[in-house]
């Protein structure tokens, strides 16, 4: 499991793209920055044919030097009623 404290964690950021040249050029840019443990999660579930599936969770931000910016985190999908019907009661 990822520590949240530690800063081992997968993230990312995206920004507005200043010389867009047309509608079909994207808005935003960015990065993303995969953990090595998600990463070795995503390669098992490949192996193990199954699709890729990540949960993205987005913030807005603002840059100290006052650029306006979505902040990215992303984890392994964990579809939550399969996992409740694996919790023993």
């Amino acid at each position: 499991m990822v520590d949240y404290n530690s800063g081992d964690r997968t993230q990312g950021a995206l920004f507005k793209v200043r010389d867009r040249k047309s509608d079909k050029h994207p808005a935003m840019r960015g990065e993303l920055t995969l953990t090595k443990a998600l990463l070795k999660e995503l390669i098992e579930e490949a192996k193990a044919n199954r699709p890729i599936k990540l949960s993205v969770s987005a913030w807005n931000n603002t840059s100290k030097s006052g650029v306006q910016y979505i902040s990215l985190s992303a984890n392994k999908w964990v579809d939550k009623e399969k996992s409740l019907e694996e919790v023993p009661f």
